[in-house]
């Protein structure tokens, strides 16, 4: 049973790639960010989505990946990223930690960077003047928050594949094929006791209800195993002396 759950597993990792990064979140200064309002956003209806970005080539550093040069806001266009919107108000308020998670398909090999903003450190990241005042301070309406819980997620991707040799009769191309689309899953959900995703919950719940049957079920059926045991030897021993 151990041999089949352990190919189980190593059959799920095998299928797919999974990138997390857990972060903490408090009440930030308030600043404006408008470039960032046509953004996806993810909150606690829509926590998962799915996103196809094209990789940086086989080979380029994940530190050079969509330099604050390729990205002049407010329009960022590096094809080789993704930025979302998180927020992390309304029944999310009363959580401080949140897990960001990428799922990719095995057949598509990526590296994937996950960076967790702020508005004033995403102002900073582009480049743009951060206010001596929050937006509260300033002569923004009174109704717009002092402070903010929302954050922006950063996701780069760098393609990792092994490439194909070409065949003999065929003259290598003189240019390298650029790498398709990749096609991966994010989901944002807050973390219970510090460690613990809410999908996960019902998993252990299941776990921990089959412990509970097993621990009241497996004693008496060994019980009546042994007792036929018992009895499969008084026969075995009976047998013996008749002989």
């Amino acid at each position: 049973m151990f041999k089949f759950l352990l190919s189980f597993s190593l059959s799920l990792c095998a299928l797919a790639n999974t990138d997390i990064v857990n972060f903490h979140v408090s009440e930030a200064s308030n600043y404006a960010t408008p470039f960032a309002k046509n953004w996806p956003i993810m909150n606690d209806t829509s926590w998962e989505c799915i996103n196809m970005v094209t990789p940086a080539p086989l080979g380029t550093p994940m530190e050079e990946v969509c330099t604050p040069s390729d990205n002049a806001a407010p329009h960022p266009a590096c094809p080789h990223e993704i930025w979302l919107a998180l927020d992390l108000t309304r029944s999310w308020v009363k959580y401080s930690t949140f897990t960001l998670r990428i799922s990719s398909s095995a057949s598509t090999p990526t590296d994937f960077s996950i960076q967790i903003f702020d508005p004033k450190s995403l102002s900073t990241h582009f480049g743009l003047p951060v206010p001596s005042t929050t937006l509260q301070e300033s002569h923004s309406p009174p109704l717009v928050p002092k402070t903010s819980r929302l954050r922006y997620a950063r996701i780069r991707l760098v393609d990792v594949g092994v490439p194909t040799p070409p065949p003999a009769s065929h003259p290598a191309p003189t240019e390298p094929t650029p790498p398709a689309q990749v096609v991966f899953i994010v989901a944002l959900e807050p973390i219970y006791l510090g460690f613990l995703p809410p999908s996960v919950v019902p998993v252990l719940g299941y776990i921990a209800c089959a412990c509970l049957l097993a621990w009241i079920i497996v004693p008496k059926i060994i019980g009546c195993i042994e007792g036929i045991a018992v009895e499969a030897r008084k026969e075995l021993h009976a047998n013996v002396k008749q002989d």
